[in-house]
């Protein structure tokens, strides 16, 4: 997953023209950063990541692309327990989203990215993002691309995916359920459910490769298989950049 870009400090999104004034951006402002220590950015993969509500669309979640087995078998939907981040939080930072401008959403990002030391950024720790949200999160990818900020994550969105394939210091994958789909090249995350981690897929011109990848119960299997010590792997961003595994380097290669 992602890496180092230039230093934020050196950056003054403000004087870029970045705070919009517009009244659904203090709207949204309001609605969620009432106090000094409210956050839309909390620890995941020891960076910084996003929380969305996990689900269906009609049932309160942002998964608008979800499949039913991803419904029935996704790891996030334990994340409310195991990573701290509760329900309700997850519908607020969705909420201040959906009602904030772009520039004031990544002006944010940045801010919380600074006070907590990192530049590394990880989209859809839990949830996804639904299609009405599309040009606006890409919007704010494009941004904090030119930042410097390395970015990663996993969607269901195929547009947003397509959207972001060329961006320099961002890696986006596409979650599929199954390899032998008819894939353009590009990278994808394949879910392996039986044991809580996802695979990292790369697709080019008449060949696919794959590593392991990036998950929560991980590699038990993987480091038998493998035969070496792949510890690095345990859920951190920065030791898959800094050994270029996970998202940065692939392992084998599928015939």
């Amino acid at each position: 997953m992602p890496g180092y870009g230039n230093s934020m400090g050196s950056m003054s999104f403000r004087n870029r023209g970045m705070v919009s004034s517009r009244k659904e951006d203090w709207e949204g402002a309001q609605v969620l950063l009432k106090g000094p220590g409210m956050k839309i950015l909390y620890p995941y993969a020891k960076v910084m990541g996003l929380f969305f509500p996990v689900g269906k669309l009609r049932n309160g979640g942002s998964c608008e692309f979800i499949t039913e087995k991803c419904c029935i078998e996704c790891y996030a939907c334990s994340l409310d327990t195991d990573m701290g981040v509760e329900s309700e939080l997850k519908k607020q930072i969705y909420e201040y989203f959906v009602k904030t401008s772009s520039n004031r959403i990544t002006e944010q990002i940045l801010k919380e990215l600074k006070e907590a030391n990192c530049n590394i950024f990880t989209w859809f720790a839990s949830g996804d993002c639904p299609s009405k949200l599309t040009n606006k999160f890409y919007a704010i990818v494009k941004k904090l691309d030119i930042a410097g900020i390395i970015q990663t994550g996993f969607t269901r969105n195929e547009k947003l995916w397509k959207k972001c394939k060329n961006l320099s210091k961002s890696r986006i994958l596409l979650t599929i359920e199954n390899i032998d789909d008819q894939l353009v090249p590009g990278w994808y995350s394949l879910p392996n459910y039986k044991i809580g981690a996802i695979d990292i897929v790369e697709v080019g011109i008449g060949n696919v490769r794959v590593s392991v990848g990036c998950g929560g119960g991980y590699y038990e299997e993987h480091i038998k298989i493998l035969g070496k010590d792949t510890s690095h792997l345990k859920l951190d961003c920065n030791a898959c950049y800094k050994n270029k595994t996970g998202c940065f380097i692939i392992t084998e290669t599928i015939s």
